[in-house]
């Protein structure tokens, strides 16, 4: 499983930005609610980001990933200096991984993966949980020989990709909903060439096995307001390392299955942003 940070908004300097990825770091290397849940205290199995900024009409992008532990890589080295260079929309995801076992760990696997869609847009997608990956299989359109090489977010990812045309839809998203098998806290970036959609939010399943609880607290999903910047955080990052720069009185848990969408147009104009519940 993983841990992750989000964001989407106006900035005037990513110092906040990169606060929020130090916390993920320290999230990532002592994860206590992972430890109690999966036994597993560490995201280790390599990190990854996408950031894109647009102003004055023009949009500037970094995607990075690693294979090396974000705890034992250099995260703020590598985006800080562009995190920096902001000053109008932007929107930022940022991932640690622990791979579930038994699943491929390579550069392919590591989020935020990438897909083209049927419309030729750019579609990218970090995630907590699991994928029916095989029940996918047929929509992404790959044999089950090629997707042993990819992890269960790829094939997704691509699934997703070979449904849809330039933009991603409530209807679509509920669909992809339909192969979760364990949980969905998703991040789904999709670059047009002239607007840029954003999707961020929480499902998972619970299954009254009496460790509801623990799970609840592992996958909750935070949303922070920060003047025009709205950041959403794994439980870990807000419950253990919250950030100095977010207060906790502007963070509150999403709903199970609540998903906001966002649409944000190269001349820096955003949409209102819209909100989905979705349960299965």
């Amino acid at each position: 499983m993983c841990r992750m940070v989000l964001a989407v908004g106006r900035v005037r300097d990513g110092e906040t930005l990169v606060g929020v990825v130090n916390s993920l770091v320290n999230a990532a290397s002592m994860d206590p609610y992972g430890r109690e849940f999966l036994n597993e205290e560490q995201h280790r199995d390599g990190w990854g980001a996408l950031i894109i900024g647009i102003r004055d009409s023009s949009v500037a992008m970094l995607h990075h990933r690693s294979v090396k532990p974000i705890f034992e890589d250099n995260p703020v080295g590598v985006i800080g200096p562009f995190l920096k260079s902001l000053d109008g929309v932007v929107v930022m995801m940022v991932h640690a991984r622990a791979a579930s076992t038994g699943t491929p760990i390579n550069i392919f696997s590591t989020h935020p993966v990438r897909a083209i869609t049927n419309g030729g847009s750019e579609l990218y997608m970090v995630h907590n949980g699991s994928f029916s990956k095989d029940l996918l299989l047929k929509a992404a359109d790959v044999s089950e020989g090629v997707a042993s090489r990819y992890n269960d977010t790829y094939i997704a990812n691509l699934a997703l990709a070979r449904r849809i045309g330039n933009d991603v839809g409530k209807d679509d998203l509920a669909w992809l909903l339909n192969h979760v098998r364990t949980g969905a806290n998703l991040g789904v970036a999709l670059i047009s060439s002239d607007y840029v959609s954003f999707i961020a939010g929480s499902y998972y399943r619970l299954l009254n096995d009496g460790r509801d609880g623990v799970r609840e607290r592992y996958y909750r999903i935070y949303m922070c307001e920060v003047g025009d910047l709205t950041i959403y955080a794994s439980s870990t990052v807000i419950d253990h390392y919250k950030p100095s720069q977010l207060a906790k009185d502007n963070c509150h848990i999403i709903a199970n299955g609540e998903y906001h969408k966002y649409i944000l147009h190269n001349n820096g104009d955003m949409e209102e942003r819209q909100v989905w519940l979705l349960s299965r």
